[in-house]
């Protein structure tokens, strides 16, 4: 499977987000082609720098920098929702948060969060071996005229460049009977009676991953709220030590000392927490919004599979109605008066209604026999179509899991490598500071030792 996944790419893009600031129409910032279009849009922004380097062929270099606002992502976001809807489609962070609510959107917590979820989605764009051959992330990453690339987009598939390993999308539903079965089918909220067990094992591993997902941030929520009681406890011990080395003026220095080093190590805490545990949160929310855009893509499977099985049922139906119609017949006309029209009430009504106006129940049959073979033809074909797509979906459905899977598994990694690191930074930047408050605080103690043996050698010698 590994040579399989290698195909798959056709080289590397690395992107990262650099350098957001607030910026204002009019604000010099460099080159006026890295600006984001401001037309009709909020007076004041913040602007992201966006770096990228590349060994796909299809760019026209391999190392650029523009930058883009927030509604640029979103356009991107929208435009290959658009061109590639048989594919997960990366989630972007929620505009209407609190701090658009509060009016703290300028806030440098907000602007690094976002930075944080902006840069995850690119990555997860990239990463993807057919969004990242999209004309439009080269259109976003490389183009000096991205405005006017944004209003010239028509909405038409732009499509992805062409490689020896391009992969092929499931072909487009045609407008007509099957959209319209389909349709029928999944608002109805109906269930696949012959579920693939391939995909019923991976939406059950989407579910196991999202409670797990969801275990996770509730141990960081609890995390986050016993460091901010310890860093409370912390700075109360601190007010004491400073309290009473107004009391004990002979220890006042090394009790001061302990107090800083108290309230030194309650900021550390509240730092590890704000830099660590809160960008832990952020990367949990946006493993869990990913994960719902993946289990979308299998309810687009679903529907498709539900397309083949409600029209399969409605060929079977129409094939069993002719069949019917066809034995109620023999050579003296209808063995069956009044079955024409079908069996039950309904049935039975229609055909007390023929009868009053006198239908010829032969002449009927003849005409409804020649209804449902156009019918029939009609759903073979759709039954036909609905199971290439199915198929199609199927197979690209699979790929698109393995990519999933792959990318999920290096942002775990990711997430792992990011609390060790900041865990291995607290302890020592902790250590570091209990050591030196020792040092400081055994610093009179030695002196004094080594000042007792020269004094009682004096005393000694001035007695002789």
């Amino acid at each position: 499977m590994a040579a399989d996944d290698e195909s798959l790419w056709l080289g590397e893009l690395r992107v990262q987000i650099v350098d957001p600031r607030k910026e204002s129409p009019g604000t010099p910032s460099g080159d006026a082609n890295d600006m984001p279009s401001t037309t009709g849009r909020s007076q004041t922004f913040v602007s992201y720098g966006v770096r990228a380097e590349t060994t796909l062929p299809h760019f026209s270099r391999s190392y650029m920098v523009t930058r883009k606002r927030f509604q640029d992502f979103v356009f991107l976001r929208k435009a290959l929702v658009k061109d590639f809807p048989a594919c997960t489609i990366p989630p972007l962070p929620d505009k209407h948060r609190i701090g658009y609510l509060t009016g703290d959107r300028f806030s440098p917590e907000f602007i690094q969060r976002r930075s944080m979820e902006l840069q995850l989605f690119l990555e997860r764009v990239c990463r993807h071996p057919t969004l990242q051959r999209a004309k439009i992330v080269q259109q976003f990453l490389e183009s000096t005229e991205w405005h006017i690339d944004m209003h010239s987009y028509s909405g038409q598939a732009m499509g992805v460049s062409a490689g020896p390993h391009e992969q092929e999308l499931p072909p487009p539903a045609h407008h007509g009977l099957l959209d319209s079965m389909g349709d029928i089918f999944v608002n109805a909220f109906a269930r696949v009676r012959r579920p693939d067990p391939k995909f019923v094992a991976v939406r059950s591993q989407l579910e196991e991953q999202e409670d797990r997902n969801l275990q996770l941030e509730r141990v960081l929520l609890r995390n986050r709220t016993h460091v901010s009681d310890l860093s409370t406890d912390y700075h109360d011990m601190a007010h004491a030590f400073e309290q009473l080395a107004i009391l004990e003026s002979g220890m006042a220095g090394p009790l001061q000392r302990v107090g800083g080093a108290m309230k030194s190590m309650a900021e550390l805490e509240t730092r590890f927490t704000s830099s660590v545990t809160d960008d832990l949160l952020t990367l949990v929310h946006a493993k869990q919004a990913f994960l719902q855009s993946h289990k979308a893509l299998l309810k687009q499977r679903d529907a498709k599979q539900l397309d083949f099985e409600g029209l399969t049922d409605y060929l079977h139906t129409a094939v069993t109605e002719r069949e019917r119609l066809t034995g109620i017949s023999d050579a003296d006309g209808i063995s069956e008066p009044g079955a024409v029209r079908g069996t039950g009430l309904r049935g039975y009504m229609r055909s007390t209604l023929d009868r009053v106006w006198g239908v010829d129940e032969e002449q009927a049959r003849i005409e409804r026999l020649q209804r449902l073979d156009g019918r029939i033809d009609e759903l073979q074909e759709a039954v036909h179509t609905a199971h290439e797509h199915a198929q199609a979906f199927n197979e690209h459905a699979e790929l698109e899991h393995r990519v999933f899977e792959l990318g999920r598994r290096r942002e775990e990694h990711q997430m792992l490598r990011l609390y060790a690191d900041g865990q291995v930074a607290l302890q020592e930047q902790g250590l570091a500071l209990w050591d030196k408050l020792l040092q400081a605080l055994e610093a009179p103690l030695n002196a004094t030792d080594s000042d007792g043996p020269a004094q009682q050698t004096a005393s000694t010698s001035a007695s002789v």
